[in-house]
């Protein structure tokens, strides 16, 4: 992370803020003593740029609540696709990465997911196999 020496988490990701010189030392300062966190005062540039990222975060965080709801209720469908969803969720992989993994969109399989959305069979086969299922059928 050249030239950037600051990280302000956020849940949807990061912010990443330019720290003064003040500010870099002092940092230096505390990782020299094997510190982990470093507790600092913002400039007033840095302070309204958190407050942006905060704002922004928070306007969204009714949207992500609804999302979750959903991906929750559509896991907990009985049948074939309660199953796929579930084992979507227990595998804990995040949605980019296993959409990458079978050749899909994220955005496609994040709609899948929440029950929005169909995959095409070939995608679905994909997925399947990913999370390491397999379809068995019960002998009566």
């Amino acid at each position: 992370m050249a030239g950037v020496d600051a990280i302000v988490a956020k849940t949807s990701g990061s912010l990443i803020m330019k720290l003064t010189p003040e500010q870099k030392k002092e940092l230096a300062q505390a990782r020299a003593k094997g510190e982990q966190r470093v507790s600092m005062t913002f400039t007033p540039e840095q302070r309204s740029e958190w407050k942006a990222a905060v704002a922004e975060e928070l306007a969204s965080k009714e949207e992500n609540i609804a999302h979750i709801r959903k991906i929750k209720t559509a896991a907990e469908a009985p049948g074939f696709f309660g199953d796929v969803r579930r084992a979507i969720m227990n595998s804990r992989q995040p949605i980019h990465a296993l959409a990458q993994q079978i050749g899909t969109d994220a955005r496609q399989l994040s709609d899948f997911r929440a029950g929005e959305a169909e995959l095409a069979a070939e995608s679905l086969d994909r997925l399947i196999e990913a999370l390491g299922l397999r379809l068995m059928q019960k002998i009566r």
